[in-house]
């Protein structure tokens, strides 16, 4: 359980540190949170909670502090939160079913896979919920073709930071179950 909470608190401080550092847009390590997430925590509640929560706590900063010169008042919630936390879910959701074994491939596709979730679902809620775009299906297609110079940095900031996460989790769990064993030898 205690090992549970430090990787709980760790994610939610790299989804916080990753969304303010200076980034490429879209560079964040959102998709990979839900992703290890997914894998990390058989509580299906964690596995899904945690990228949610992680976004929030992320953007109460962003939004409030950051950015607080676009907004009037203190927001809880980001304008646009329906279509992001519903992208994350999904991949969190999508995690669960396909990072069983995971492996550099899994986790590859996986992260491919969510940042085209995240691309398709919060560009659709862009063209839906604003007056950028006609609501028509050729201001549907002129919303993707214009968001498709930020999904570079998405795709990229996906593979990154899954790599170095799954990663970084792999060598955490490994050497402590080395220690563990040989704890139990003497």
């Amino acid at each position: 359980m205690k090992k549970n909470i430090i990787i709980i608190v760790a994610l939610i401080a790299i989804g916080l540190i990753g969304r303010i550092i200076p980034h490429a847009y879209n560079f964040t390590p959102m998709t990979a949170i839900a992703l290890l997430s997914a894998y990390a925590f058989k509580n299906k509640w964690i596995a899904i909670g945690l990228p949610l929560l992680s976004f929030w706590i992320s953007d109460l900063i962003v939004n409030n502090f950051i950015y607080a010169g676009y907004y009037e008042n203190f927001k809880i919630f980001s304008p646009s939160f329906l279509w992001v936390y519903g992208s994350i879910l999904c991949i969190s959701i999508m995690g669960r079913f396909t990072l069983n074994n995971a492996n550099p491939k899994t986790i590859g596709l996986s992260s491919v896979t969510g940042s085209s979730i995240f691309f398709i679902l919060t560009n659709f809620g862009v063209w839906a919920t604003s007056a950028m775009y006609a609501k028509s299906f050729i201001g549907l297609i002129q919303c993707y073709t214009l968001a498709i110079p930020f999904f570079g940095g998405t795709l990229l900031g996906d593979l990154v930071y899954s790599t170095v996460l799954f990663s970084s989790y792999n060598l955490v769990v490994s050497k402590s179950t080395l220690l563990h064993k040989a704890q139990n030898i003497n």
